[in-house]
């Protein structure tokens, strides 16, 4: 047999003190929890506002320095010369925009894979490094133009009509093994009609001999060797449009998304007016 729960004295008591809390209790705590919000509103606003878009932009200007994180070890891009200085292409590009800002350049140097800690704990404004612009952080980070593409492109004879893989129709094209251009001129026997004849090398210091010793009628190398050989050979010429794409660009943090956008007008200007195409000349062509 089931016997009826009874209520004890004490938990009755309990329950009826509930109900009948004095009305000063109440009152000083609704203020209490109104003051809170307030105060949790006034932080909010007090983030907001440090956050604000124009922020990275002033920070730079009042403190009169461009704080750019690099990994000094990808030369001609960025390198340490022997009086422990760095030096490069990007080097000189970051000091072109910081002069247009009226402002020093300090460079922050890291590893590669920590460029972009190097922006998250505040240590730099933007990133200056032969970066790729990696859609996965793009939640937090904002990039500008490319100023340089270092894809893929064909090194043809300097008197050669192609220009494209479809312009070799019964030629050769050599290509180091396993790179990136390898791998979408494999894709040629599907996409093209009259795809050319692919010869394969191991190592990118022979690639161009095949070119030279008219084995191939054009080689595929990233666009950084290629400017390099069209810098020391005159029988030889870049031919364009690139066949893969890996543009560079400045990265910073998406809440300085104004001073981002300040140096990407800059860097347009430097593109026009031929100070990048200048840069490239001198740090790629021996």
């Amino acid at each position: 047999m089931r016997h009826k729960e009874v209520s004890s004295p004490s938990r009755v008591r309990a329950s009826r003190t509930a109900l009948i809390l004095p009305r000063r209790w109440v009152t000083g705590y609704r203020r209490q929890v109104s003051q809170t919000l307030l105060a949790s509103l006034l932080l909010l606003v007090m983030l907001i506002g440090c956050r604000s878009p124009s922020r990275g932009l002033a920070r730079v200007r009042a403190s009169g320095t461009l704080r750019v994180a690099v990994d000094p070890a990808f030369p001609p891009f960025e390198s340490v010369n022997a009086s422990g200085q760095i030096v490069g292409l990007d080097v000189d590009l970051v000091n072109a925009i910081a002069d247009r800002l009226e402002v020093d350049a300090h460079f922050v140097t890291t590893g590669y894979d920590a460029l972009y800690d190097a922006l998250t704990v505040g240590r730099a404004d933007i990133i200056v490094s032969a970066l790729y612009p990696d859609p996965s952080r793009s939640h937090a980070f904002v990039f500008s133009r490319p100023y340089f593409d270092a894809g893929q492109v064909l090194l043809v004879s300097a008197d050669a009509e192609a220009d494209r893989p479809d312009d070799l129709v019964g030629g050769v094209i050599g290509c180091v093994f396993g790179t990136a251009g390898h791998m979408e001129a494999l894709q040629w026997s599907q996409t093209l009609t009259h795809p050319p004849k692919l010869i394969t090398v191991e190592t990118p210091l022979t690639i161009v001999d095949l070119l030279q010793e008219g084995v191939a009628d054009a080689v595929l190398v990233d666009h950084v060797t290629a400017q390099q050989v069209a810098g020391w050979d005159a029988e030889i010429r870049i031919a364009l449009p690139p066949v893969t794409h890996e543009p560079y660009v400045i990265a910073a943090r998406r809440e300085d998304r104004v001073l981002l956008e300040t140096i990407d007008e800059i860097l347009g200007h430097l593109i026009t007016d031929g100070t990048v195409t200048a840069l490239i000349e001198r740090w790629m062509h021996p």
